[in-house]
């Protein structure tokens, strides 16, 4: 489908939802990944962020979402800037500091700030991250959450020793 045809049908609303979620998922044009990008479904939006050829400055901007799905999405590129995987550890919903924290991107000193997370379950996801230091898995074994501390016991890292 070349960029007009896709302008043409997009304007006219000629594509499904799941149209839209498999042109976001497998195009490797930036003009249509863009344009998905401000699609009013979250769904759609996520599959643009997946899309490792999405521009990073649509990264950025759906670092922004309103929805907290797209936003964990955003984490798993590999084009997101490490400064917005920083900025999405403080985000107001678990479910991103979550997936930031499972990223093996992640710079150390952001794991070691989210292994004190109020949320289990982002200390389950440092706890199961590779890249963190041997140090705050020795803590997260000690962690009152028995799946955190099953974690830290079952990471390579620590077993490695």
């Amino acid at each position: 489908m070349t960029i007009k045809e896709f302008k043409y049908q997009y304007a006219l609303g000629a594509f499904s939802r799941k149209d839209l979620m498999d042109i976001a998922k497998h195009t490797i044009s930036k003009y249509i990944l863009t344009t998905l990008s401000k699609d009013k479904d979250c769904n759609v939006r996520s599959y643009v962020v997946k899309n490792p050829n999405t521009p990073i400055k649509v990264l950025i901007k759906a670092s922004e979402d309103e929805d907290w799905s797209v936003r964990c999405f955003v984490t798993e590129n590999q084009k997101t800037p490490i400064k917005i995987l920083t900025k999405l550890s403080e985000d107001k919903d678990w479910h991103v500091r979550s997936f930031v924290a499972g990223n093996p991107r992640t710079p150390t000193k952001v794991l070691t700030k989210l292994s004190n997370d109020k949320q289990w379950d982002v200390r389950r996801s440092v706890a199961d991250n590779q890249s963190t230091s041997i140090e705050v898995l020795n803590k997260l074994y000690k962690d009152k959450q028995w799946y955190v501390r099953y974690c830290a016991a079952d990471n390579p890292k620590r077993n490695s020793k």
